[in-house]
């Protein structure tokens, strides 16, 4: 069986009751973390953008577009929410993937709540969803995708949505391999963008424009049934591995199990090292004025992510290892608010960008994440101290409880919902196997 008759083969045949019990309870408190994204990236300028842009549009009320008090159609609610969800730069990820669950926990949330999808049923499409967009991505990543500056976290996205989407319209498995292949057509992402709103748009762009692969694939639209495999076929174009071959998980085995928690508002690349100067910070007493250097090793795709210096404004700060350090080291409290145009522009935190240097190391092998991230703290009294940075609280090896799960969540609702609904569809996604549907849930995050 070819790749794309696989993969859609495995959509339709795989269901809810392959899924082990920690499978289910670790997807609902992705969903959890990722929804609490999207209320507080309703505030953040590309969440605005896009909710006045489907508000001008129009369209059939189908699905609520969070923290902004519409609805739309079910693609454009996915559009907003999505990149609401990414403007946070708090997504969750998973490696050597490097693929997020903020595009596709609002795409099947939205077309669910068209739908009247249950709980299961949204759960179901965003695991087998993830699983497919996953899989192939820890090869095609790392194995030249970023080498070519293809994003593959969005572009393989548009696939897994597609794939989502087709579960929950219960499309047959040649409908499904339709659907996935109309999403290779519409799958896009330029790790170029970084840093700029089009990075964070590009999440809600494979949201719609999965959602619109599978409706158009019910409707009878073709595409190429064979389009991932052979010489110029999507993974060939993507990598130049014409001939691909992966697993897809059942059980335990499943990839959303990988995914990681996100606690800082900044790319995942920081995630572990913002950890490390905390923990040195913490261990050793020290305070701002103690450092006089913080010296960070790194392979030589770090600097193609992490490249602004001296940002100038909230989206550049998020990939920015001089403002994470600065904010690391400051003790001041870390929050969504540091990474805003208004918190780059924290006299205290510019004055700390120049005690952060980055050694770019380009005999290490080449990677989004790499193994690990050599750090080095440098006193005024001259003392150094040193950690090993490789993984961070969060991370599959570390995992935030549910607990910390909803601290994350409500940190992202307050000022924004009440404390009580915030708390009250935090419940109900907590136990979403065992609701009905998600009309209650977005209704308490939209309006």
């Amino acid at each position: 069986m070819k790749a794309t008759e696989r993969v859609a083969d495995y959509v339709v045949n795989t269901g809810f009751d392959d899924f082990d019990v920690e499978v289910i309870n670790k997807a609902k408190a992705l969903i959890v973390s990722t929804l609490g994204m999207a209320v507080a990236g309703s505030r953040i300028h590309a969440g605005e953008v896009l909710a006045r842009y489907a508000k001008e549009s129009g369209g059939v009320e189908q699905a609520s577009v969070i923290g902004a008090g519409f609805r739309t159609t079910s693609e454009m609610a996915s559009l907003v929410n999505a990149t609401a969800a990414h403007s946070t730069e708090l997504e969750d990820d998973s490696w050597p993937e490097s693929m997020y669950t903020c595009h596709i926990i609002p795409a099947v949330f939205a077309l669910g709540e068209e739908l009247g999808s249950s709980g299961r049923e949204i759960l179901e499409a965003f695991i087998l969803g993830y699983e497919i967009q996953a899989r192939p991505g820890m090869i095609l990543t790392d194995g030249g995708a970023t080498e070519r500056g293809i994003l593959t976290a969005p572009s393989l996205g548009a696939i897994g949505i597609a794939g989502a989407a087709s579960k929950l319209l219960k499309l047959s498995k040649e409908e499904t391999r339709m659907a996935l292949s109309l999403a290779v057509s519409q799958a896009s992402g330029s790790t170029r963008q970084m840093g700029t709103g089009a990075h964070l748009y590009e999440a809600g762009i494979a949201g719609r424009n999965g959602i619109s692969a599978a409706k158009l694939a019910k409707l009878g639209l073709t595409g190429e049934p064979n389009v991932f495999e052979g010489k110029k076929g999507y993974f060939d174009t993507l990598a130049g591995m014409p001939d691909l071959e992966f697993p897809l998980g059942r059980g335990s085995d499943l990839r959303v199990m990988a995914v990681g928690f996100k606690k800082y508002t900044a790319c995942y690349l920081m995630q572990r090292i913002v950890d490390g100067v905390i923990e040195i910070m913490t261990a050793n007493k020290l305070s701002a004025n103690d450092v006089e250097k913080v010296v960070v090793e790194v392979n030589p795709t770090f600097p193609e992510i992490i490249k602004f210096p001296a940002p100038a404004n909230g989206e550049e700060s998020r990939f920015s290892m001089h403002h994470c350090v600065a904010a690391a080291i400051s003790g001041e409290e870390i929050s969504v608010r540091t990474f805003t145009d208004e918190g780059v522009k924290n006299p205290k935190l510019q004055k700390l960008w120049d005690r952060t240097e980055v050694v770019v190391h380009p005999e290490w092998k080449r990677a989004i994440l790499g193994e690990s991230n050599p750090l080095t703290i440098r006193t005024r009294s001259g003392a150094e101290f040193k950690k090993l940075c490789v993984i961070s609280h969060g991370d599959p090896e570390d995992p935030l409880t549910d607990d910390e799960v909803r601290h994350k969540y409500l940190s992202c609702t307050r000022d924004i919902i009440d404390d009580a609904r915030a708390n009250e569809a935090a419940d109900m996604l907590f136990s979403l196997d065992r609701q009905p549907n998600a009309k209650k849930i977005l209704e308490l995050l939209t309006y």
